[in-house]
């Protein structure tokens, strides 16, 4: 074998490894934490849309419906900052019927957090 016939086939090795590693590096970026930032004006149309049947989404607005805390209580409780927020919004709570996404999760914690 010669020097050039072994170089060509190392490449040719190397070439094939290409698929596998294109595949974990999409698996990696797939699982990898969100690092998009989360977006209060999304949020607070979530928040109108889905949690204003039950919690006073905005100062000033009408009562809430059901024995819920008022967006702006939330944001001034201590020790509420926006990723807790996130948590408790995506934990189920008594009478919440909604089904929210992580991303919308975070938007909507993004907006609670610039009411306090």
């Amino acid at each position: 074998m010669t020097v050039c016939s072994m170089t060509d086939a190392r490449m040719t090795a190397k070439f094939r490894l290409l698929p596998l590693l294109g595949s974990c590096l999409m698996v990696a970026a797939l699982s990898a934490p969100r690092a998009i930032a989360a977006d209060a004006e999304a949020g607070k149309r979530l928040a109108l849309m889905r949690c204003a049947p039950c919690h006073i989404v905005f100062p000033y607005q009408r009562e809430e419906v059901a024995n819920s805390p008022p967006f702006a209580d939330i944001a001034r409780n201590a020790g509420h900052d926006a990723k807790t927020i996130a948590r408790v919004i995506l934990s189920p709570h008594p009478g919440m019927n909604v089904r929210i996404t992580p991303a919308e999760a975070d938007d909507i914690a993004a907006y609670i957090a610039t009411l306090h």
